[in-house]
């Protein structure tokens, strides 16, 4: 794999207590820039936190909708990864989810 070198300005004091912070949480400067372009390539948008602290006058309400956004998708992407089918437009309601367990359940006793 061939590595990429990125350089960045900010302000010296930002630098300083991010590094503390990082360091306290056993982390590198390295690994969180690595972390977060690796949560981009997957998820193809940025944390919900990160978002509030980049656009920070969005109303709350936007906000929460961005973060319903982001649980749909990190559960596409998890049935995309796992290969697993996602679930139909018409999920079963009470009565036939009751209907289909109590059959199952009388087939299981040798009842039905």
């Amino acid at each position: 794999m061939a590595a990429s070198q990125m350089n960045i300005r900010m302000d010296n004091m930002l630098k300083q207590s991010g590094n503390a912070a990082l360091s306290s949480l056993g982390i590198t400067p390295s690994q969180a820039v690595r972390a977060l372009w690796e949560f981009l390539a997957i998820q193809q948008t940025l944390p919900s936190e990160l978002l509030r602290l980049l656009h920070p006058k969005e109303t709350p309400h936007a906000t929460e909708l961005d973060s319903g956004h982001e649980g749909a998708r990190l559960v596409a992407r998890f049935y995309e990864i796992t290969g697993i089918p996602e679930p139909g437009e018409d999920p079963l309601d009470y009565d036939e989810l009751k209907d289909l367990a109590a059959a199952e359940q009388l087939e299981k006793w040798g009842l039905s």
